[in-house]
């Protein structure tokens, strides 16, 4: 078990100190863009401040407009903008100790990372949309994803994100498909462009299954199309028996998985496609790319949605998040093509690129 590095978790103290907080909210959000596209998650420790919910919720969405702010005056795509959410309230089904969010983007039928056209020319904006509804409440792009925690429940508000450019490069290098110049020259194009390729086999297959968004088996190019056409969400419900129906293979993967640690059907399930696609179990998986993002009432959690993947976990009852994101409601154009080309690089894009 792994947390995020104690540089990552931000001191919000200056905010409630000077008296304008203008200024250090601007240099905290400076700070956070820079982390953000390196490492991929912050937390402003604004909880640890001790003020009032409404209080506390203000400084959240100050400090995500500052962000806006100065990601657009560094190149970012001009019409970036605030979106915020309707509450979630984390609940634990009848019968399950705990509730496992599997590795997702927020946002997934029209917020997944595909390759900038500054790395792959032919790259069709349009395919950054999956389908035509989605598991989501917001039909924009989201570039960053953010929750406040206005109530943490019963357990441990945690986080769990992984690094889906590392996953990337790890199956990659152990297909044989990373040479060494690229590896050395920390070229981005040709994992983009493998990307792009696997979304465009993704599309391809989607008017025959009907799901709605691309899976991690077929990001990660897994060409049989049961791995395309299944939902993971939850790892310990059960699946739902219309897609065992249409993927009846998948019925004789329910009763175990490769690392014999799974529990619920769809996390066993998960479990088998994750090996097929990465060469790692679900448990080998989250002990190579998970890393947890603790957070306490009134903590602000942002992150990159599309060079990272988050889960989460419920405990307990009670959790209560308040999304606030960084929203595009078209992705194209030079700006996003710039920012995304400098996202998959692990750096902040560059004004007038």
């Amino acid at each position: 078990m792994r947390f995020v590095s104690a540089d990552q978790h931000l001191d919000c103290a200056t905010l409630v100190e000077a008296s304008s907080r203008e200024a250090p909210a601007t240099a905290l959000a400076r700070l956070a863009a820079r982390l953000i596209h390196e490492r991929g998650v912050v937390v402003f420790r604004i909880g640890r401040l001790r003020l009032g919910m409404d209080d506390s919720r203000a400084l959240a969405h100050l400090l995500v407009g500052r962000l806006r702010d100065v990601l657009v005056e560094g190149g970012a795509p001009a019409d970036l903008r605030v979106e915020v959410d309707r509450p979630q309230v984390t609940f634990v089904p009848d019968g399950f100790a705990t509730r496992t969010l599997l590795p997702h983007h927020d946002g997934q039928h029209c917020s997944f990372l595909t390759p900038s056209r500054l790395d792959d020319p032919a790259w069709d904006p349009a395919m950054r949309e999956f389908g035509s509804t989605g598991y989501t409440t917001t039909a924009a792009h989201k570039l960053y994803q953010g929750i406040f925690i206005a109530d943490p429940g019963e357990a441990l508000s945690v986080t769990p994100y992984y690094d889906w450019l590392a996953v990337i490069d790890d199956v990659r290098r152990s297909r044989g498909q990373v040479r060494e110049l690229e590896n050395g020259g920390g070229d981005a194009g040709p994992a983009a462009r493998w990307l792009g390729d696997n979304l465009r086999q993704a599309h391809a297959l989607q008017p025959g299954h009907g799901c709605q968004y691309p899976s991690l088996g077929a990001m990660l190019g897994v060409g049989d199309p049961m791995w395309h056409a299944l939902s993971f969400h939850h790892a310990e419900a059960p699946v739902d028996p219309e897609s065992l129906h249409r993927n009846p293979v998948a019925a004789g993967l329910l009763g175990d998985c490769p690392c014999g640690t799974c529990e619920g059907e769809t996390g066993r399930l998960f479990c088998h496609l994750t090996l097929l696609a990465t060469g790692r179990t679900w448990a080998a998986f989250r002990e190579r790319w998970e890393v947890l993002a603790p957070s306490e009432r009134g903590d602000l959690v942002i992150g990159h949605n599309l060079t990272t993947l988050h889960g989460g976990w419920a405990g307990g009852p009670g959790r209560l998040i308040e999304p606030v994101c960084l929203v595009l409601d078209r992705p194209e154009g030079s700006g996003y093509e710039n920012w995304l080309a400098a996202s998959w690089r692990r750096r902040l894009p560059s004004p007038g690129a």
